[in-house]
């Protein structure tokens, strides 16, 4: 669990997006990495003060970098072993006094080490104050082992939904040898958003709470079009329906074989060339850091 300079830029431009408050939560008690040449080019970039970190230090935190700021830090985890302010098991549901309490709350690395993920993502949604923000930086692809688990994009553009009182702003994928890159939403692009790639790659997602609303669970956006599909849109059309009359069961079959083995190569090969970085209708280079991935998909 970590907080670096992306996470501080990722923070500051949030400000031109409409967070403008102080109270933060990190789950887990982040570790802080930027070296103090790195931090000063990110204040620099964001036209913020400069400061030095501590010296005589062997590890920071994410309050070393974000007090000195003007934020007041809170950290929440499982185990006080780390000094973290306050204890409480995430797949257990939080205490009313933390419900609505924060302006933003991070997860720079702390969910997919819960168990019961569904019972942790709410209680870090419930934990933001309406009107407050949540960011999460979690793992995609390639990071098997890491955790309890890996997220897909889709995951968080249909959990931080209006039907649940969020509006999800920006969700940005990242590896360690390419830039951050928006991600379209599953729902624009009538498909599934995958990714078949070599390395580790980061979710990096920002969410603004607009409403205090019970949590629906959600559901998979292309099974929702399936399921709403007429009974007679899955019955043969007309050239299979005088096939069927006009040839045997074994004829049948063996044609259907066929066809089924060259529709999966078909289906294999789209799948590699579409699930890459480089296409632009899933995947768009972040430029701007103050853009919302919708707008980046206009």
């Amino acid at each position: 669990m970590g907080y670096g300079t992306l996470d501080l830029r990722f923070l500051f431009s949030a400000q031109n997006l409409g967070f403008n408050g102080k109270e933060i939560c990190t789950l887990g008690h982040l570790t802080a990495y930027p070296s103090q040449r790195d931090l000063d080019n990110v204040l620099r970039e964001y036209g913020k003060s400069s400061f030095k970190l501590p010296k005589n230090r062997a590890l920071y935190f994410a309050e070393d970098l974000l007090e000195p700021l003007g934020f007041t830090v809170a950290s929440l985890d499982a185990s006080a072993y780390e000094g973290a302010e306050i204890i409480h098991d995430l797949n257990k549901p939080i205490p009313d006094n933390l419900v609505g309490r924060f302006d933003l709350v991070i997860d720079g690395g702390t969910l997919e080490h819960v168990f019961n993920f569904p019972a942790a993502l709410e209680n870090a949604m419930k934990m933001v104050k309406v009107g407050g923000h949540l960011f999460l930086m979690t793992p995609a692809n390639n990071q098997c082992g890491h955790g309890f688990y890996q997220f897909s994009p889709e995951l968080f553009f249909r959990a931080l939904s209006p039907t649940n009182g969020f509006d999800l702003m920006r969700l940005y994928i990242r590896a360690p040898s390419e830039p951050p890159y928006h991600v379209a939403d599953p729902v624009t692009v009538h498909g599934r958003v995958e990714l078949l790639n070599s390395e580790g790659t980061l979710l990096m997602v920002h969410a603004r709470k607009t409403a205090n609303v019970p949590f629906t669970v959600p559901q998979q956006s292309d099974y929702l079009v399936d399921w709403q599909r007429p009974v007679e849109e899955m019955a043969d059309g007309k050239f299979k329906s005088i096939l069927r009359k006009r040839l045997s069961p074994d004829q049948i079959a063996r044609i259907s074989n066929v066809l089924n083995r060259l529709r999966v190569k078909r289906a294999a090969y789209q799948w590699k060339r579409n699930s890459t970085l480089s296409n632009r209708a899933l995947y768009r280079p972040v430029t701007n850091w103050s853009m919302t991935s919708k707008e980046a998909f206009r």
